[in-house]
């Protein structure tokens, strides 16, 4: 084993890998020389402009949204209110996930395939960047020639083609896959990735105030538009589907969504202490709670390399048998709303959640992980029931779903109100038309 492999088995793979998909050499070169990333995006600057000039004089603009998996995709109220105007043509992209130093190429083509169905089962005019009959990558800028290009991932975690550095020419917007609540501050506004967009759309005034901080064009391509991710749990007359497993009676309903970081030298995620905990508490409670298990989507290709496929796929499939058990991998909006609370240790649930205003377990794997949370997420971390171990765990589901006794429930409506809700009332896909529409005259 060489010093390489010896320093990605003690950092862990994960990590070693979230170093790969987020940084190339020109970007520790940009990071080390900050100007030449500012004369790069100046010049970017110029390209957008002429690309808004042109698309004031032309009859309709391309829309190409880059898709990797169906958990966050974020954009179904814009894309549809695009489709719906004579002045845009949208198009989903399936684009490739999970492409780095250590992935399953069978499990990237296998989320494709998933990928697809979920593009197919929504009705969105939609391709594929994989030629399935000729087996090659598509060319996607040269065959569809998109004017704005809507990205769901910062990272580089899919290849070069379907990343910003190819579109430079386009007007690029970025609507964070999830509320950010980690002191993560250079990942999420501080990459080349960030800069270079011609709009970033965020949730909160907390939001541009990082972003005004530590996006190295300090801010000004930010716009404030709400949470789009979450904007039809925000609509009161929105009708989800009933996502969960028919049972004979009815019950309460509690997601189980576990993160990913399981193999990070510092992470967050319970997943390996409670794995069997939490399948022995739905057998335990089957007469009277329903089970979702929706784990983050990254989780199961770290469990492939820790575990091997057979067991990962083994545990998986326990949850999906169980007679008041399932698995959710793809979109969960309609998930969060018809359930009646969750358990978690995600990240951005711990923002998410709060909009489906309903009881919520955040289980913490230490105190030291409250200073890795923002402002914002600290305010959003007090809207929890907390847990240290299973049998908080258990307490909460005993004593507040099962009995209703759920004295944080006024905190958080009112936190619903001040934090998250548009003070405006007005939409956040709404504002974003409206930004488009704008600068192209139309």
């Amino acid at each position: 084993m060489n010093i390489k492999e010896k320093f990605k088995q003690f950092v862990g793979i994960s990590f070693w890998d979230s170093v790969y998909k987020m940084f190339t050499f020109r970007d520790f070169f940009i990071a080390a020389f900050p100007a030449c990333l500012l004369r790069k995006v100046a010049r970017v600057r110029e390209m957008q402009q002429r690309k808004i000039e042109q698309l004031r004089t032309q009859e309709k603009c391309r829309v190409a949204f880059f898709l990797q998996t169906p958990s966050v995709w974020k954009y179904d109220t814009l894309y549809r209110k695009l489709g719906e105007s004579d002045n845009f043509e949208p198009i989903v992209v399936i684009s490739p996930y999970n492409v780095h130093i250590n992935y399953d190429k069978q499990e990237c083509f296998r989320v494709m395939k998933q990928t697809e169905d979920f593009a197919r089962e929504r009705g969105y005019n939609y391709v594929s960047a994989y030629d399935w009959k000729n087996l090659k990558w598509r060319n996607i800028k040269k065959i569809y020639k998109p004017d704005i290009v809507f990205f769901t991932k910062p990272y580089k975690d899919t290849l070069r083609a379907y990343h910003i550095y190819n579109f430079l020419d386009a007007l690029t917007l970025y609507v964070p896959y999830s509320m950010n609540n980690s002191k993560m501050f250079h990942n999420n506004y501080g990459l080349p990735f960030q800069s270079l967009l011609w709009k970033l759309l965020l949730e909160t005034d907390y939001h541009k105030h990082y972003a005004e901080m530590y996006e190295k064009c300090g801010g000004e391509n930010v716009e404030v538009v709400g949470a789009l991710v979450m904007e039809k749990l925000m609509q009161a007359d929105y009708k989800p589907e009933d996502v969960w497993k028919p049972l004979v009676k009815k019950k309460k309903r509690i997601i189980w969504a576990p993160h990913h970081t399981v193999d990070y030298l510092f992470n967050s995620s319970n997943f390996l202490i409670y794995c069997e905990d939490m399948l022995r508490l739905a057998e335990e409670y089957k007469d009277e709670v329903q089970f979702a298990f929706k784990p983050h989507p990254v989780l199961k290709f770290k469990l492939i390399n820790i575990w091997g496929l057979d067991k990962t796929e083994a545990y998986y499939n326990r949850w999906a048998s169980m007679e008041n058990g399932q698995i959710e991998q793809g979109d969960y909006i309609d998930l969060f709303k018809t359930s009646d609370a969750m358990i978690h240790d995600s990240i951005s649930f711990m923002t998410e959640y709060l909009f489906a205003q309903k009881p919520v377990l955040f289980q913490i794997r230490n105190e030291k992980l409250r200073d890795e949370f923002n402002v914002f997420g600290q305010l959003c971390l007090e809207q929890h029931y907390h847990a240290h171990s299973i049998e908080e765990t258990e307490q909460f589901i005993r004593e507040v779903v099962i009995a209703g006794k759920d004295p944080k429930k006024e905190e958080r409506e009112q936190f619903y109100k001040q934090y998250l809700y548009p003070k405006d009332g007005v939409m956040p896909s709404e504002k974003i038309f409206d930004i488009l529409k704008t600068a192209i005259g139309k």
